[in-house]
Parts: C-alpha cells; structure tokens; sequence
C-alpha cells in the first residue's frame, strides 16, 4: 500500500499539471514576421515548372523542376547553380516531382519514371526504378521520411499509355530497399504523403469527362490497412494538401487548415483559396494562398507578399529555422521565382 507521502507527492505534481491528461502543452511564441526578402529567378522555359524544394540549411538548398531542361537547381547560400544533367548516362531521367532529405549527404528524389535517385554529398545516383508489372509508367509524386530509415514514397502507376487508367501506391524504405506497402484497386491519384503516428496521404482522382471536376480524398493507413477518412467532390479551383511540422499533421480543405480530426485550428476564415501550409509550430505558420503567402501567429494573420500576376502560384515552401523560402510559378510572365525571406540576425535569439 502506497504511503502517505507518496500520496502527497503523486496529488501535489497531478495538480501543477505534471501528471495526469490535464497536463498542457508549453505555451508557444508567436512567429516573427520582420523578414527581409530577395527575389531570385531561375529556369524560364516554356513549359516548366518549379515543383519540389528541400533542404538542410540556407546554404544547401535543392530544387526539382518539372518538363522544359534544366530540371534540377542548388543553392549554396550565395546563388543558384542548375545541376548538371547527364540523361541517360547514369539513369539521371525524368521530371523531378519530390526532394526530401535528411543532411547535406543523404538526400532522395523521386521522378516520373518511377526512379528513386540518392545524392551522398558529392554525386546523384539512380537507387532504385519502381516498375509496377502490366503498368506501361510510375511516377513518383512525394517521399517523405520520419527517420533515414523510415522513408515513404507515394506516386502514380499508368496503364495503356492512358492518363485515365490509373492506380496509386505506396512505397517504404526499410534502410537498405524500396519494397511496395500498397497499391489501390480504384482511380486515384496518391499525391502527398505524411506521417505522425499514423501515415497519411493525400490523393485525388479526376472525373471521366468532367475535367473541372475530381474527387478529393483523404486516407490513413494503418496496421496494413488503407483507410479512407475523407472524401468530397471539388471544382479545380480547390487544393487540398497534407503536411507535417512541429511534431503534427495537418489538412487543407476548403480553404481552412485542420488537425488530423478535421477540426479548424484557425480562430477565423479566409475568403482566399488556400493551397498549402507549411510553419515551425502551430503559432509560426505560413498559409499559401492563390494571392500569396499569410503568416498565422496564433493571433491573427498577416501579408508577408502578395503575388503580381493573377497567373502565378506559390507551388510548394521550405521552412528552416531563421530562413523561408517560396517557390512561386508566374505563368502570365513565364517565370520562376524563389522568394527567400531572412529574420534580422541582431534580432534572433
């Protein structure tokens, strides 16, 4: 039987909040927003685009680009270099969808022919090609990894040399193999995956002569099982996405960002169609919208800039500690451009 002190002690740390489910969450700053910005332009080919970014610090910044030539770009804290592309040489081939790494020395991406390509700080080199059997093409669309041994990859399986006969999967990197985990037996179209606890991933699959139309879905996969938790009809003007950051995961649907229960963590609306969210905590969080990006403090939200041209979109974002970067695809001017946003070093703590 436990003893009186005991007792004491167990009711005392209960009621600071040191025990128990009451106990809460450390309180978090509001992000800063005092950022100073730079706008580079790289890779102006018609018809590509940015499509990807990753990186371990400011001075190790990648981006994979889609269609047009120079596919693949590196910053090195200083400028943008377009990284050598060698076809056919060494399988270094495709269009590049997904970049994700874990230090200047390890570093995956994926392309749209099913290849895995790995980058160990001095050279890119073809890991793995994912070839479904009785598929005429794959296409890796998004890797992700909890840990470098612990690495999804989702992406899209063609049949017939038609985009409409389709199928979606799901890879997994044990730490020496890519080996599949799922495959759909339906239309759909696997382009994001996170992971937090549970895999989530994000698909969607367009309507057979309704080209403004596709279904939006959401799925968990669990225990081997892939399970779908959401699913609604949108108009192409809605981009739902998926993301992970301060150690949780989060929805975009409808133009408001949720928690994994589908619960708003916004104390308000935006009238802005919402693409994507991206931040370093629930008070720090960068919202890209078909104008622009808005920072949310956990109070309210602000404009950090707006984009020129009605044509233009912020595509996808990489946040590191005290630098952002934006990459924003401006159709109406043909261009592509890097937004790279700095805090003040006298001002960081």
């Amino acid at each position: 039987m436990p003893s009186y002190s005991l007792l004491l002690l167990i009711v005392s740390l209960t009621s600071c909040g040191l025990l128990g489910p009451d106990s809460k969450e450390p309180e978090l700053e509001p992000g800063r927003r005092d950022y100073t910005w730079t706008v580079d332009s790289v890779y102006s080919a018609p018809g590509g685009w940015m499509n990807t970014i990753w990186g371990s610090s400011p001075n190790d910044v990648w981006i994979g680009s889609v269609g047009g030539y120079d596919k693949l770009w590196h910053f090195d804290g200083t400028k943008w270099t377009s990284w050598p592309y060698r076809e056919g040489s060494n399988g270094f081939v495709g269009d590049f969808y997904s970049i994700y790494g874990f230090a200047q020395d390890n570093v995956w991406m994926g392309s749209n022919e099913g290849k895995i390509f790995h980058f160990d700080g001095q050279e890119w080199k073809l890991f793995q090609t994912y070839k479904k059997e009785g598929y005429y093409i794959s296409s890796i669309r998004d890797i992700w990894g909890d840990s470098v041994s612990e690495i999804y990859a989702v992406g899209i399986a063609i049949e017939n040399e038609s985009p409409e006969e389709y199928r979606s999967f799901l890879l997994y990197y044990d730490g020496s193999e890519w080996v599949e985990s799922v495959t759909t037996d339906f239309w759909m179209q696997f382009q994001r995956v996170r992971k937090k606890d549970d895999i989530y991933i994000y698909g969607f699959g367009l309507l057979s002569g309704q080209p403004n139309l596709y279904d939006v879905s959401y799925y968990k996969y669990k225990k081997n099982k892939l399970i779908e938790i959401y699913s609604k009809r949108e108009s192409e003007a809605k981009f739902p996405n998926v993301n992970e950051f301060g150690d949780k995961v989060y929805f975009v649907i409808e133009n408001d960002v949720t928690n994994t229960e589908f619960k708003s963590i916004l104390p308000f609306s935006i009238t802005e169609d919402v693409y994507g969210v991206n931040g370093r905590h629930e008070h720090d969080m960068f919202i890209t919208t078909e104008y622009g990006v808005l920072h949310y403090n956990g109070e309210d939200t602000e404009d950090l800039f707006r984009l020129e041209h009605k044509n233009a979109i912020v595509f996808r974002s990489l946040i590191l500690e005290n630098d952002v970067f934006f990459l924003v695809n401006d159709y109406e001017a043909g261009t592509n451009l890097i937004y790279h946003g700095i805090l003040p070093k006298e001002q960081r703590e």
